[in-house]
């Protein structure tokens, strides 16, 4: 894990502690920024820690570590700046995690008074309360028109049970967001990159004509096998086992088809000829719990088999690098202590 950080850093961080996504004309995200945080706060970097922390709040915070980051960075004409200031609440819940994993980990209280003060403007600013009860947004800019726009693989639970031992009103999350889930599941169980809510009915609904193909699942929806494994693993979570069925039966397709489509359509259709590492890497700890054994035997092929000078797949691809060793740090890593 040491070894693949240190990689990490060297193909991905820059000397300020900006994360650099090659993919993306080189621009950086709030996620980037809080990915490396949970992971040197997680390994123990404290020096790497700092760097990535003071460019996020220099940069994505405007000056101010208690705001919320703008979600992207990157080049403007004529300059280099912030192109998207609205939050992303997947990012912002991650720096939040980080923070509370360094205030123990480094022994610094000012980690645990932010970390308490951005919980706080994650519930008021990206919480909204519906029929179903109170529901986690994307971001501020989530609630449009009585429909909430959401995104199932930004429902941290595990993390949440980390955040209400400093703000309770976090563990009202937990019971919604597990309904949720099993009612937006497609039929084949798994679940989509997004979905929406009439907020006063409850009522789930479909994808408008501007929004089609954002409920298959895909390169968002891959991340809540993370969530569902970290659930049972460290929470003995029994809501999180029906719920992981449908990620376990993927490893019957790879044995026939050799690779798990990188998106899925709601009726099990593959949409892309091609798989994505990113995938396994996040799908990984769920099927060392469930089936080991061909989890062991897919490991080789797909990932230990795409190890690399930068770490894993292609170079550009930070965000496969961040899931394949969260993957690993699930399965290999003790549960970091807050």
């Amino acid at each position: 894990m040491q070894q693949s950080w240190e990689q990490y850093i060297r193909s991905y961080i820059q000397a300020d502690g900006r994360v650099i996504d090659w993919a993306a004309q080189s621009s950086t995200s709030s996620e980037g920024q809080a990915y490396a945080l949970l992971r040197a706060a997680w390994i123990g970097d404290q020096p790497t820690f700092r760097r990535v922390q003071r460019w996020t709040v220099d940069n994505l915070q405007g000056g101010d570590p208690t705001a919320l980051p703008a979600w992207k960075w990157g080049q403007r004409e004529g300059s280099w700046g912030i192109l998207d200031k609205n939050s992303a609440s997947d990012a912002d819940q991650w720096l939040a995690w980080a923070l509370l994993i360094a205030a123990k980990r480094f022994g610094n209280p000012d980690d645990l008074a932010l970390a308490k003060i951005l919980l706080t403007k994650i519930w008021e600013e990206e919480v909204t309360m519906t029929a179903r009860g109170p529901v986690l947004l994307p971001g501020k800019w989530g609630l449009q028109g009585g429909v909430a726009t959401l995104n199932p693989s930004y429902w941290l639970i595990f993390a949440w049970r980390d955040f209400l031992k400093v703000d309770p009103r976090w563990g009202e999350l937990i019971d919604p967001a597990y309904s949720l889930m099993a009612a937006c599941a497609h039929p084949t169980g798994l679940l989509p990159d997004w979905t929406w809510l009439a907020v006063d009915s409850g009522a789930l609904l479909p994808a408008m004509d501007s929004e089609q193909g954002k409920n298959n699942a895909g390169f968002e929806a891959f991340r809540v096998a993370w969530t569902l494994a970290a659930e049972q693993k460290w929470s003995q979570e029994p809501r999180a086992l029906p719920l992981s069925r449908p990620y376990l039966a993927l490893l019957d397709r790879y044995r026939e088809e050799g690779r798990i489509p990188a998106v899925i359509s709601p009726s099990g259709a593959a949409l892309t000829p091609y798989d994505y590492p990113g995938l396994y890497g996040a799908m990984l700890p769920l099927w060392q719990l469930g089936r080991p054994q061909e989890a062991i035997q897919l490991e080789k092929a797909r990932l230990l088999g795409q190890r690399a000078d930068h770490g894993w797949g292609a170079r550009e691809d930070y965000y496969a690098q961040n899931w394949i060793w969260l993957g690993y740090a699930l399965t290999e890593l003790p549960r970091p202590e807050i």
